[in-house]
Formats: C-alpha cells, structure tokens, sequence
C-alpha cells in the first residue's frame, strides 16, 4: 500500500470513514423520528432493519449510475416499501422531517476520526497545499456537512466543499471527478496529476481518481491511517 505521494499541490477528502464516523445513537434516534413523523405502525426493529437495507440499495446504485437521488426521493421509496400511503404525504410534510432530522443530526453529530486532524490539516496548508472535500451524500445533505465540519472546527481549511446533492453526480462518476478539477483550477492553476484524492473506498475514491488521471490514496478501511501517509508538494523527499 502507498504511503508517500510527491508533487502534491491539492488534496481532496473524502468525508464519511475518511474525516469523520457516525454517532450510533444519532441512527437509533433517526430511526425513532422516522417511525413516530409518519405514525408507522411497524416495529423499530423492522424499520431499522429497512433503513439499513436500503441505504446499501441506494448508495449502490448513485456510484453504478454516477447520478444522485435525492434523500427525499429515497425516504418516499423506503415509505413505499413499508406500505406507507404515499397519497398522504406532501412536500410541506417531508420538508418539516428533514428539518426535525438535521437538528437531530447536530445533536447526536459525528466525531473526527482522527482527533489531530486539525493541526494535520493546518501542516497541509502551511506547506502551501490547498485541499477540498468531494463526497457523496445519502440522508445526510451537504449544507448539513458543511455545518459539522464548521462546527467541528475544520470547515476553514477547505478552499470548496463539493457534495453530490449539490453537483448531481457522485463518485466514482468522471463527471463529480471533473467537478473536483474545476474546483481547484479556479483556485491555483494545478494538473490533474497534482491533485491527490482521499477516501476510504476503493471504488467510488480510488477507481474515481485514479480514472480521472488522479494520485489516490485509501485509508480507514485497511491499515492505513491519514496520519500514516507522507504527503509532500515537492517533486522529491525533503
């Protein structure tokens, strides 16, 4: 596994497994506030058991396609499935859960994986290296990433955060890789090959990047850790 990448002039993070874990008492509460706004009469059990099942559906199919549902689309499609009539819910209706949901989100929010991921990110950006955020998102929207990250006192390190609610593509999609380039050009001028991208999967960050003419780097899901790579801007070790 690479643990060195040189000539580095911008780096993109993924966010969820990369930067941060989920609270667990976030997705037991989720769960709760899903069953009791729309007065669904199955067990919690079931209803968790769905949401799971699911989210592996949806985010399965965003990275096949490239595209990007929209969490309201995938809270009517996981209403359907548990027999909900869909005649009786409004978009007033989903608006006002999706605000009850992020609210619940700030208070059971996730935590950096890294504790030293700000002073990390600072080092980065002392050295002269600019950085962005390039994830896909489900439930979670990107205003509300935004939020955390401010709130977990990285959010000013990165030049532009781009999420895939708010692009219309998700990774591992040349179009959301593209998306990234733009970003940073119009921030310095810097090649494709000068970009490193972040992430913990394989396919949607590693596949995504090393396609788009990329350097990559997978961490969290194997045994490599953020802190364990040495990343440099010069063509050579120091």
């Amino acid at each position: 596994m690479k643990h060195e990448f040189f000539d580095v002039h911008h780096i993109s993070f993924d966010v969820w497994l990369t930067l941060i874990r989920s609270n667990a008492i976030f997705k037991k509460e989720r769960d709760l506030l899903f069953k009791e706004f729309f007065s669904l009469g199955q067990p919690i059990e079931d209803i968790s058991t769905h949401f799971r099942q699911w989210d592996v559906r949806f985010t399965a199919i965003n990275e096949t396609t490239g595209g990007h549902l929209d969490a309201e689309e995938m809270l009517t499609i996981i209403l359907s499935d548990l027999e909900h009539d869909l005649t009786k819910v409004k978009p007033s209706h989903l608006e006002e859960y999706f605000s009850q949901h992020e609210k619940l989100f700030l208070r059971y929010h996730p935590e950096l994986i890294e504790p030293e991921l700000p002073d990390y990110l600072k080092k980065l950006t002392d050295e002269g290296i600019s950085m962005s955020i390039l994830s896909n998102t489900g439930f979670i929207k990107g205003k509300m990433l935004r939020k955390l990250l401010d709130h977990l006192k990285v959010g000013h390190h990165f030049a532009f955060q781009l999420y895939s609610d708010e692009i219309a593509f998700s990774k591992p999609s040349q179009q959301a890789f593209q998306a990234l380039y733009n970003g940073a050009r119009s921030h310095r001028p810097v090649d494709k090959k000068n970009i490193l991208h972040i992430g913990d999967n394989k396919n949607a960050d590693g596949f995504g990047a090393e396609n788009a003419g990329m350097q990559n780097a997978i961490i969290n899901s194997n045994d490599v850790s953020l802190l364990h790579l040495n990343i440099s801007k010069y063509k050579i070790a120091r």
